[in-house]
């Protein structure tokens, strides 16, 4: 083999190896680039539960202050229904003449701890 022909097969070897290394670098910096781009991608996703998350606490919350204030109005609602029914029963059949519907249930209440003290 000739000298000039020796030179073009080093040539070509050192070429070979540079590609190599070139093409090895590039995969290297490939699989940094795709590491930081699944970094980005986790960052996003997980800032994204989140907002999810706020969204539907914020919702459930919503949710139950509205069946709680609907049990609220529900309950104040009997009661209020439940007084004016008491009031007209021992106003109608229970008060003694001259005697407030306050005074009757008064009595009524004293009446029914003598009872229970005399048993």
């Amino acid at each position: 083999m000739s000298e000039q022909q020796k030179k073009k097969l080093e040539n070509a070897m050192n070429l070979q190896a540079e590609a190599q290394a070139a093409e090895a670098c590039g995969r290297q910096l490939a699989m940094e680039k795709a590491g930081e781009i699944a970094r980005e991608v986790a960052d996003g996703t997980r800032k994204v539960y989140q907002s999810i998350e706020k969204g539907v606490a914020g919702s459930y919350k919503t949710i139950e202050n509205g069946v709680v204030s609907g049990y609220k109005a529900i309950e104040n609602g009997v009661v209020e229904g439940f007084n004016k029914i008491t009031d007209k029963f021992v106003g109608a059949l229970l008060t003694k003449e001259g005697e407030t519907v306050e005074q009757a249930k008064e009595r009524l209440v004293a009446e029914q701890k003598a009872r229970e003290q005399g048993k």
